[in-house]
Formats: structure tokens, C-alpha cells, sequence
């Protein structure tokens, strides 16, 4: 069986780290026959200081669905159309809004320091911050809103009526995020594995994962998610330890 996790919030709750004890049951998969994947809104670039060198070269789902690295090489990726990347892009920097954008592995942007995750930005150095110009293949655009709240019914709307990109408004962020059409983490976990997995998630981004999964597993109390969930757990590494094991071996 293939076991597929988030990272924020499922199994990381400082956004820096994942307790030893959950790592330690995770590594033990492969003993029971199981497979681990690993399915996130990050860059493949911010998950490796997350998961270590161990597990990051497991597979490793990262934008949201937009890419997959397996044992550290990129196999798979979607980029956001020219259409629609041009015009959240006219958004942006109509309104001075701080946005980042993400390839395959480098970065882009303005007034990055203010994007909700900066800190966990390429910790080990490993990407470029490149100029726009330079940034090929854009996967992801993620805009915050916090000082331009009263655009994102509208702003929403007009990038959605171009049917060429996903536009999602995280409220607690307070940000826009932008992926390919069509592109989402189940997606890209059903093309590359079906669906035969057990699913481990927390919130609103892991609502199409859960509905894609032979089963599902909620960590912590996010409402919208429960009713497409079969178990529910709190957030607590030593509970999601015991329940990886009995898992393991009712699958």
C-alpha cells in the first residue's frame, strides 16, 4: 500500500521539523511492504530540510501537485500557462502586491519577507532567487493579500473566467494561490500511483486527496475536511506513531 502524507500541520507542526518517533515509523514502512509519499504545498526544494536526506528521496510531491521529485530527481512537472501567468502577474504589479513564484526548483518574486512562509524559504541554499525574467517554467504564484482584501472577489473571479489556471483564497493566510489547471495533489498522486493509498492530511488543501484515497486519516479539528475523512487523530506525533503502525498492518 502507498501511503501518502502533507507535511504542514499532518506530520511538521514548527514548520522546521518532524518528531523522531514519526520518522522513525515512517522509515519502517518498507518492512511491512508499504510504500511512503509525501504530498505538499511546498517546493521539493523546502521539503528536504523537513524530511532529511533519508526520507527526501522517497517520492516526494511538491506545488500542490505541480511537481515530483523521486530520489531527488524531478519526474514529473506542470507549469501555469503564459495567458494566465501574465495576468496574475498584471495583478500584482498593478497593485504592488507581494507575490512569490516557484519553478521546479528556484524562486521568484517581490516583497518576498512578507509572504507568511519566508522564513521556511530555502533554508539550506540550495535554489536561485532568480529575476522574473529568468524563471522558465513557473509552477505556482502565491499572492498575499492582507493590504488588498477587497480585490480578491474580484481578482479571484477574472483569473478563474480564463479557464487556463486553480485559484484558491487561503482566508488564515490571507493569500491567493495559483496552480495549473486541473492541478492539484490527487491529481498528480493518481497519475503517478491510482488510487490505492491511505491518505494523511489536515485542511482545506488536502479536501481532494482525501476524496481520491482508499482512505483517509484528519490530523488535528479543521472542520471542512471532516466529512470526507474515515479517522481522525489530534495533533500529536506520538499519536500519529501508533496509528502509522496499526496501519501498517491492517493494510
Amino acid at each position: 500500500m502507498r501511503f501518502v502524507f502533507d507535511l504542514d500541520g499532518t506530520l511538521c507542526f514548527d514548520g522546521k521539523t518532524i518528531a523522531p518517533e514519526i520518522k522513525e515509523v515512517l522509515t519502517e514502512a518498507s518492512h511491512y511492504g508499504h510504500q511512503i509519499v509525501f504530498a505538499s504545498a511546498r517546493s521539493y526544494r523546502d521539503c528536504i530540510p523537513v524530511l532529511g536526506e533519508e526520507l527526501s528521496q522517497e517520492l516526494v510531491i511538491g506545488l500542490n501537485g505541480g511537481l515530483a521529485y523521486d530520489e531527488g530527481n524531478l519526474i514529473f512537472h506542470s507549469h501555469l500557462e503564459e495567458k494566465g501567468y501574465k495576468a496574475v502577474l498584471s495583478w500584482c504589479h498593478r497593485y504592488n502586491l507581494p507575490y512569490f513564484v516557484d519553478d521546479d526548483f528556484h524562486y521568484s518574486g517581490q516583497q518576498i519577507e512578507k509572504m507568511p512562509f519566508a522564513s521556511h524559504v530555502d533554508p539550506l541554499h540550495l535554489a536561485k532567487q532568480l529575476p522574473l525574467v529568468e524563471l522558465k517554467n513557473p509552477i505556482k504564484i502565491v499572492i498575499e493579500m492582507s493590504r488588498h482584501e477587497d480585490l480578491v472577489e474580484d481578482m479571484a473571479s477574472e483569473l478563474t473566467l480564463l479557464n487556463v489556471m486553480d485559484v484558491s483564497y487561503f482566508a488564515h493566510e490571507k493569500c491567493l494561490y495559483i496552480n495549473p489547471y486541473e492541478t492539484n495533489k490527487a491529481t498528480t498522486i493518481v497519475d503517478l500511483l491510482g488510487n490505492d493509498f491511505v491518505a494523511f492530511g489536515n485542511d482545506k488543501n488536502d479536501k481532494a486527496m482525501f476524496k481520491a484515497s482508499l482512505y483517509s486519516v484528519q490530523v488535528g479539528d479543521y472542520a471542512f475536511l471532516e466529512k470526507y475523512t474515515d479517522e481522525k487523530l489530534p495533533a500529536d506525533s506520538s499519536a500519529i506513531a501508533q496509528k502509522l503502525k496499526e496501519l501498517y498492518q491492517q493494510f
